[in-house]
């Protein structure tokens, strides 16, 4: 097992994403769809999407956690009990037991509350309190495939904190940050490492490397000076970082990272009105796509559009703007679902003003399925075995070398559990899902009894 982990922690964790190679450009006449708009319950700050068609999210006012369709059909899961500080929502992440996993701290000034939470399938929420003052309040949980959660605890004395967790929470220390300051955005790579951003003051943020053991390094040690707080950081099929900064063009930029610290602008926002970008995300088709949040102050008339941009070749397009604010007035954050389709929270916009759930179809292709390891890389016929890669939601077929297996689960679009069935034979794993068919290049070991 011990061997198994430092494979996991040091092998390359192949493209993530499906759809490799070029960017493509998707169908030129995108729809736009108001899934849901907020009114008693309002002020949506994430989406996920935990099962195919079917997504989890958290809203701020009050302090909750929902599901909704694609379809639109809106239900509340679980209502925080009221906190006169206010909470911070975070999460929640889909999780390798079929868990949706993310965290409520309150706002201070004086911690009080701070407990990680579990929604399952069924609707069932669980919470893990925590000492704030002495353990810390955990960040946004991690699906690492070696089975556990990663996250960053912030303690009451200033402290920031990586750790692995298990699923019921029990974290355990990695590494302690030594520069003042927080993170954010944290996501695992292509590589096995985790990225983020490491905000340490209000215009400044470096961007961070860290190991599933614990190892820190930078990748940039600091933006420029004028950054002010970037809301997000993505990985592209081509392994670099994108990134959104709300200055450095007139109305925000665009930055590419490179894994050895190379960095530079690849897109400026021309008007403030128009545009101060958002959180992006990587799709299908190879593209970005992101959000720019426009200005509705007096003596503007701006609006909220959705955009996409080429990660190799800078190009640059505005896919859907929301001139009319009963669609949706950003921020915003974005998802895609196992459709193709784009799915996306607003925090402001709809009839009420207390935001909406929409749907952009912008004809990208359904996400097909990649794996691109297996843990264990040898078992036993008999013996669960996790698939782990992309795109893998809704799995209708599973084979060891054309013998296919009886049970198996898809938990999240990251991971498949399969039951090594009887006959099995080493050789390739394929895998089946309604977006499409994919058969592993690398060789699945059939241990005998012997071994």
């Amino acid at each position: 097992m011990r061997r198994l982990l430092s494979t996991l922690a040091t092998r390359c964790i192949l493209l993530a994403l499906a759809g490799f190679g070029a960017a493509q450009q998707p169908s030129p006449q995108p729809t736009f769809t108001v899934l849901f708009t907020f009114q008693t319950f309002g002020i949506p700050t994430a989406i996920t999407e935990v099962s195919p068609g079917i997504f989890l999210g958290a809203i701020s006012a009050p302090y909750a956690v929902f599901s909704i369709t694609a379809k639109g059909a809106y239900k509340n899961i679980y209502t925080f009990p009221p906190n006169n500080t206010g909470l911070a929502l975070l999460g929640p992440t889909p999780a390798l037991n079929s868990q949706g996993y993310g965290s409520a701290v309150n706002m201070g000034p004086t911690l009080t509350v701070s407990e990680l939470f579990s929604v399952a399938m069924d609707g069932k929420v669980t919470t893990y309190p925590y000492n704030p003052t002495t353990q810390g309040a955990a960040n946004v949980p991690i699906q690492h495939p070696d089975g556990h959660l990663y996250t960053t605890f912030g303690t009451a004395s200033g402290g920031i904190i990586f750790s692995r967790m298990d699923y019921s929470g029990n974290p355990t220390p990695l590494y302690t940050f030594a520069t003042p300051g927080y993170p954010a955005s944290m996501f695992l790579g292509q590589d096995g490492n985790f990225y983020g951003l490491w905000i340490t003051s209000q215009t400044v943020a470096g961007i961070y490397r860290i190991t599933p053991a614990g190892s820190f390094s930078w990748v940039v040690p600091s933006l420029p000076a004028n950054t002010d707080l970037p809301p997000g950081l993505v990985q592209a099929d081509n392994g670099n970082l994108y990134g959104t900064t709300l200055v450095g063009g007139r109305g925000g930029s665009i930055y590419e990272v490179t894994l050895d610290g190379k960095m530079r602008t690849i897109y400026s926002f021309p008007k403030p009105e128009f545009g101060s970008p958002n959180w992006m995300i990587a799709a299908s088709d190879g593209n970005l796509y992101g959000t720019a949040e426009g200005e509705y102050a007096a003596g503007y008339h701006g609006y909220s559009s959705i955009f996409r941009i080429n990660p190799n070749t800078a190009q640059f397009e505005t896919v859907y703007a929301m001139k009319d604010p009963r669609d949706a007035e950003c921020p915003c954050r974005l998802t895609q679902g196992s459709d193709g389709k784009i799915y996306g929270i607003a925090y402001n916009g709809g009839t009420y003003g207390a935001g909406t759930v929409f749907v952009l179809d912008a004809g990208l292709p359904p996400p097909k399925p990649h794996v691109s390891l297996f843990n264990p890389a040898a078992a036993h016929v008999g013996q669960n075995v996790l698939l782990w890669g992309s795109g893998l939601l809704g799995a209708t077929a599973v084979s060891f070398n054309g013998t296919a297996a009886a049970s198996f689960g898809s938990p999240s679009k990251q991971g498949i559990w399969v039951e090594v069935p009887a006959g099995a034979t080493s050789g390739p794993v394929t895998v089946t899902t309604p977006n499409g068919t994919y058969t592993t290049p690398q060789s699945f070991t059939i241990l005998d009894d012997a071994n």
